[in-house]
């Protein structure tokens, strides 16, 4: 474990940062730097912890984050717009937020010599079709007539998928450019549909959960056999904690996820009605924009160096998040 470090983690406040800030939070400085649209470190019993400093800021605001990072040993950066629904209600915001934000938290870590710098990418970068992708198989984000995969205007709701893809792709390239000096040690993870408690923004399972508890009808879009492997978000943590302080992850991608736990999206919904013992009825509908028919990790890679091995099952998982939901009420 990391111990006695000063860890900046833009986008602290979301759902995946607040549990891996659980873990960090007893034995380091943590300064979160969050704009704070989505709050999910409130429901972590540490959310008031004498070790945890929130500065509510934007990763655009160049000039704010680069007084934060002054002074820090390790920067997580987690700030970015995700989620299909999120993305689609503002490509130029997100194509700003995901790519200058990275950039402006990557120079101000080369500028103040931070020791280390972990980096968020996303899963979308395999494409439509994504089985057992590994990191080192070819990206795609889209066809070569979509603006959105060149990194041009985008307008269109169908280019959603492409720019979530293309970003990290871009930020990548710009992180390997920026500390080709080796002042700073680059790592970056790709989560596969991470799901648990907190999470307050947008996700299949949360989604789905709130309306089970509500009784309400449960969307499937299209003929509901697209397939998903589910994370639980506490094997997540875990791998992510590994790969923040092993020397062997420095320059390394790591695709994180359960290949095991893994069940169609009308599956998800019929586990989800019956562990909540709800009269929820499952209505299909046509998607209304591009759709990722399956995605399902290899985490050879993260097994080899992280030492990961996902140990939370799928029915485990979900009854953990259910128990959250109905605990704290929150629905969505």
């Amino acid at each position: 474990m990391i111990s006695g470090a000063r860890i900046v983690v833009t986008g602290g406040a979301g759902f995946i940062a607040s549990h891996i800030i659980d873990r960090l939070v007893n034995d380091n400085q943590i300064v979160v730097y969050d704009n704070m649209k989505r709050n999910a470190l409130q429901y972590s019993p540490n959310h008031a912890h004498k070790n945890l400093k929130i500065v509510q800021g934007d990763v655009l605001d160049a000039a704010s984050l680069d007084k934060v990072l002054e002074g820090a040993d390790i920067c997580v950066h987690a700030a970015a717009i995700a989620g299909i629904y999120s993305v689609g209600d503002s490509l130029t915001r997100t194509m700003k937020v995901n790519l200058i934000g990275a950039y402006n938290a990557l120079e101000s870590t080369v500028k103040h010599k931070v020791g280390r710098f972990i980096d968020f990418s996303t899963s979308e970068i395999y494409g439509p079709y994504s089985y057992r992708s590994t990191e080192k198989d070819v990206a795609k984000v889209g066809p070569a007539s979509d603006p959105a995969s060149q990194i041009g205007p985008m307008t269109a709701p169908t280019r959603t998928l492409s720019t979530i893809a293309a970003v990290p792709l871009v930020c990548q390239n710009v992180s390997n450019s920026l500390v080709v000096s080796g002042e700073t040690a680059l790592k970056w993870v790709r989560p596969f549909n991470v799901y648990g408690p907190r999470q307050v923004g947008e996700g299949a399972v949360q989604q789905m959960v709130g309306r089970a508890l509500q009784n309400t009808d449960i969307t499937v879009f299209n003929d509901g056999s697209q397939i998903r492997s589910w994370c639980y978000v506490d094997d997540f943590r875990d791998a992510f904690i590994s790969a923040m302080h092993m020397d062997s992850a420095i320059g390394q991608v790591f695709n994180i996820g359960n290949p095991q736990a893994t069940t169609t999206v009308l599956g998800l919904a019929q586990t989800l009605i019956r562990l909540t013992g709800s009269k929820s009825k499952i209505v299909f509908k046509p998607h209304p924009g591009p759709e990722v028919e399956i995605r399902m990790p290899d985490i050879a890679q993260a097994r080899s160096l992280l030492k990961y091995e996902p140990s939370v099952g799928l029915e485990d998982g979900l009854n953990r998040a259910i128990a959250w939901y109905k605990e704290t009420g929150f629905t969505g």
